[in-house]
């Protein structure tokens, strides 16, 4: 790209519609909010392991990143193999992904816009330290100057050096920018902000901590907590693995469904893409919770607290992240396309049983307790990491024991003045007015004429 000046030469049938600098950095920074610029320089670290470390579940251990942020700074480091010399120079800091640029297999970032994104919304000057095993660079952009500049849109390095041969542990990148921008000191400095943002990151990168990869957030290392499901006592989750194929590209899809601890914000559908979680607890439309007839003939409720248990997780995985269902910014999917549609189809399909399980757990709390055989099976059952899951086939239940439905109950209420109910509670040695309306109802019921 170039900045067209007044005096460059155009013809007769030429307009010039170059953007000047800062209204392109204002148009790249506007949309997106700073803890997911935080998450996209994350994804780029996590993508520098993934190419030390290729493999759908590769070991991660050893690997690990750092971040620091305050109302001073912010700065983000790892050892996950540095940013290549000539990458530098022709790719990493473009606006886009340039084409002949070697996307990472499997990688998580995807749109060539992250880094840049993040650190010209972050602040004024940034810097950007990158050693590999054979070459390394320092790179300073003071960005208020860059923006009035005119002429070739580029940077220039401060140092850098080629032909080196550095051991592999000792390769990384280190990225720092201060000083911030107003309004991102006063985030980066409230201490809500930054507790907000670490649970963030140990949520959508749960996959890769998981597998070993350590991030370490104000001086605290996240903690893997792996998505679960339970099992046993007659229960087993829902498991189906398959592959897409999407013009050049195919992505491998795997779909885990079935019960969890209750928790009402933790219920819903967790949607990754590359091991990045897209959705978490989802239990909108878009995954399926509408009530309506779908396409696939299975008809779904919309959330209410009775489904509290529901747990769903899909893993969508591609070498080519470009055909996976993502927006930009890795907020949610792309409902528009082939690959979600018929994700969602399959997520509708296995929501309904469990769904019915539910429903029929929900009917067990008006029978007597030792009658419950439902409810006795997810009490005997254990909370298992999907990982470990390995039986391929539908969501399986115990059979509820049959019998005769009790009688529906009802309640009766009705007010007297204290010192009698208090006179009668005493009489009857009721442990409290409830149990007592219990004693006067039987006593009633007995002595009516119902004959």
């Amino acid at each position: 790209m170039v900045d067209l000046q007044d005096d460059t030469p155009l013809s007769d049938d030429e307009i010039d519609v170059t953007p000047t600098r800062a209204l392109f950095v204002e148009m790249l920074t506007r949309d997106i909010q700073l803890d997911r610029a935080v998450l996209d320089l994350v994804d780029n670290s996590i993508d520098g392991a993934k190419r030390l470390r290729p493999g759908h579940d590769s070991d991660l251990t050893g690997l690990e990143l750092k971040i620091v942020l305050d109302s001073d700074k912010f700065e983000i480091s790892d050892n996950c193999g540095g940013i290549g010399h000539d990458i530098a120079r022709r790719y990493a800091f473009r606006f886009g992904r340039a084409k002949g640029m070697a996307a990472t297999p499997g990688s998580v970032g995807q749109f060539g816009v992250g880094m840049k994104r993040a650190l010209f919304k972050f602040g004024h000057r940034f810097e950007v330290v990158s050693t590999t095993i054979s070459d390394e660079f320092v790179l300073r952009v003071n960005v208020d100057e860059w923006e009035q500049a005119t002429g070739p849109w580029k940077f220039a390095f401060e140092s850098s050096a080629t032909g080196l041969s550095k051991p592999i542990e000792n390769t990384g990148t280190t990225i720092r920018v201060s000083p911030l921008r107003s309004d991102t000191q006063a985030q980066f400095g409230s201490k809500t902000f930054q507790n907000a943002l670490g649970r963030q990151i140990q949520s959508v990168q749960q996959q890769y901590l998981d597998r070993g990869l350590r991030i370490v957030f104000d001086g605290k290392s996240l903690l893997a907590t792996p998505w679960k499901l339970l099992q046993g006592g007659g229960l087993e989750p829902m498991f189906t693995e398959d592959s897409l194929s999407i013009g050049v590209g195919e992505i491998k899809r795997r779909i885990y469904a079935g019960l969890g601890q209750s928790s009402p914000q933790e219920a819903g559908w967790y949607v990754f893409c590359n091991g990045r979680l897209i959705l978490a607890a989802d239990q909108s439309k878009t995954t399926g919770w509408e009530r309506d007839e779908g396409s696939e003939g299975v008809t779904m409720p919309k959330f209410h607290g009775q489904f509290s248990r529901f747990r769903g997780y899909v893993f969508l995985d591609a070498e080519d992240a470009s055909v996976l269902p993502w927006n930009t910014t890795k907020t949610g999917v792309d409902t528009d396309t082939d690959v979600w549609r018929n994700t969602y189809s399959e997520m509708r399909r296995a929501m309904r049983p469990i769904i019915d399980f539910l429903n029929k757990v929900s009917d067990e709390n008006e029978r007597p307790v030792n009658d419950r055989s439902l409810t006795e099976a997810i009490a005997k059952s254990m909370a298992v990491s999907v990982r470990s899951i390995v039986r391929s086939g539908p969501f399986s239940t115990p059979v509820a024991r049959s019998g005769p439905k009790p009688p529906p109950w009802t309640s009766i209420q009705f007010s007297r003045p204290k010192s009698q109910v208090d006179e009668l509670r005493t009489h009857y040695d009721a442990g409290s007015n409830s149990e007592l309306g219990g004693i006067l109802f039987d006593e009633a019921f007995k002595a009516s004429d119902r004959n």
